[in-house]
């Protein structure tokens, strides 16, 4: 198994030679940015280098720095970064002072965009087709449907309704945006679509399954409020009865369980690149560290608040390093000093080093949704729907007790508000160093007032971010987000 993920990685970094600003010593022999649909498309080795060309782009693995970090939890109670030369690009999010020259705002946008030119090349093509069985013709498309909706659901939780492209040919070069009820409803459908066709396991490690086009789609529908579909859509996920919690969660995230059953939707890295570079941000100062790793002046932080806020025996602390002794043989304490002050320096340790990683390239796989998630997700729109009621409660002590502490009784909450904040908190607990943290608040209504309660001078159009200013400049019909 390990080998087939190795070579679809070798398919990514191949084909990602052939796009754009790179590598383009490729380019002499075959030019890929400028082939000719019909003659490429028209064998499946050529079906598969567009699809794993999107891939790529929609695998943002080579960026989580920027995209689950920066963008995704430094704005909230969960983490800080200091030190290095990534501090001056991390405070503006830290401290809501974002704006729309962000270069990280650019580069997702390139990339999701990316993503969706080759999805489209495939789609408009593809029913031209006659030389491979329908079958799999229909899997390559709903392929092709998905990376071309995730990929715009991506760039929904950053920037609400963008541009929808759904064909490489078009004549309209400065699109307009969409209303958010097209632009949701066309994001859902497509969805929908692609888990139809989609298989339950796939021939290579990372690509899209019925699985994940379903778990994308619960997650869609919980972030845009529609209650009654999340909760029927992750049914669909339970019920194709692949999936269940891996037993010992402070081993999930560890490179040896990557091929686990809780795993839905994933990036797949490796270390030989691309890789998870998360550990070499969350190494402190002098923590002995091994010869092939790296420990970056950049420090991923997270706030003492946070780490005390679960329970003493929840098992998801040993993920935490909250005191070690330092290569001078020093205790360095990262939780409170002596007199107790907060020093908000504890470091996640979820994504535990990998044994063999090359430099800040680590091959532990990057979780987009696992199966806890499905099941937060359905407690949360059950609640939405009916108010705290058994299941929700059920499917939150499922995550619990793997957790190792004590079951929730219904009886503990009697209003919906008071279920809905529980639930902002085990996801926090369940869901810390994953990127989920700002769209969780954002949906619960808490994003701006938590940062505020913190200290931030935060405001309520900022539960977008804007687009970038340079697709503004260039393109007079792109209405910038309220407020920037």
């Amino acid at each position: 198994m390990k080998n087939i993920r190795t070579y679809l990685l070798a398919c990514i970094l191949f084909t990602g030679c052939l796009l754009p600003t790179s590598c383009t010593e490729f380019l002499k022999e075959e030019v890929y940015t400028q082939y000719d649909p019909e003659n490429f498309l028209n064998t499946e080795d050529g079906i598969k280098k567009v699809l794993v060309g999107a891939y790529s782009q929609l695998q943002v693995n080579g960026g989580m720095r920027e995209d689950q970090f920066t963008l995704s939890e430094f704005p909230t109670d969960l983490t800080l970064e200091s030190g290095g030369q990534f501090e001056k690009d991390a405070l503006p999010y830290i401290n809501f002072q974002w704006d729309a020259s962000s270069s990280f705002l650019r580069a997702i946008w390139a990339n999701m965009y990316t993503a969706i030119r080759n999805a489209n090349v495939l789609l408009e093509n593809i029913d031209n087709i006659t030389s491979i069985p329908a079958d799999r013709l229909a899997q390559y498309k709903a392929e092709g449907t998905f990376i071309r909706a995730e990929a715009y659901a991506h760039l929904y939780r950053y920037f609400g309704p963008v541009p929808l492209i759904v064909s490489s040919g078009t004549d309209d070069l400065q699109p307009s945006r969409p209303t958010d009820e097209a632009f949701v409803s066309f994001v859902a459908s497509e969805l929908e679509a692609s888990a139809k066709d989609l298989p339950v396991k796939q021939d290579l490690y990372g690509k899209a399954t019925k699985g994940a086009a379903l778990a994308v789609l619960t997650k869609f529908y919980l972030n845009t409020k529609q209650w009654e579909k999340s909760a029927a859509t992750s049914l669909q996920v339970m019920e194709l009865n692949q999936y269940k919690l891996f037993p010992a969660i402070e081993d999930l995230f560890a490179v040896e369980n990557e091929l686990n059953d809780e795993y839905i939707y994933v990036y797949p890295c490796l270390a030989q690149g691309p890789g998870n570079a998360y550990m070499a941000h969350a190494f402190p100062p002098n923590y002995p560290i091994q010869s092939n790793w790296i420990n970056y002046g950049a420090q991923f932080r997270t706030y003492t608040a946070f780490v005390k806020s679960f329970l003493p025996e929840d098992r998801r602390l040993k993920m935490f390093v909250t005191e070690y002794t330092d290569t001078k043989g020093v205790l360095q304490k990262l939780l409170e000093d002596e007199s107790g002050k907060a020093l908000d320096n504890a470091r996640s340790f979820k994504y535990r080093p990998d044994p063999n990683a090359i430099s800040q390239n680590n091959g532990n796989d990057i979780p987009v949704i696992r199966y806890a998630d499905i099941l937060l997700s359905r407690a949360e729109a059950l609640n939405e729907m009916n108010g705290p009621n058994e299941e929700s409660i059920a499917l939150i002590n499922k995550v619990r007790q793997r957790a190792g502490i004590l079951d929730l009784n219904l009886s503990d909450f009697s209003t919906k508000e008071s279920l809905r904040n529980h639930l902002l908190k085990e996801r926090g607990w369940e869901f810390f160093t994953e990127g989920k943290r700002r769209e969780d608040l954002i949906r619960m209504g808490q994003f701006i007032s938590n940062a505020v309660a913190r200290g931030k001078n935060a405001q309520p159009h900022q539960v977008l971010y804007p687009l970038p200013q340079s697709e503004i400049d260039a393109n007079p019909n792109l209405k910038q987000n309220d407020g920037y």
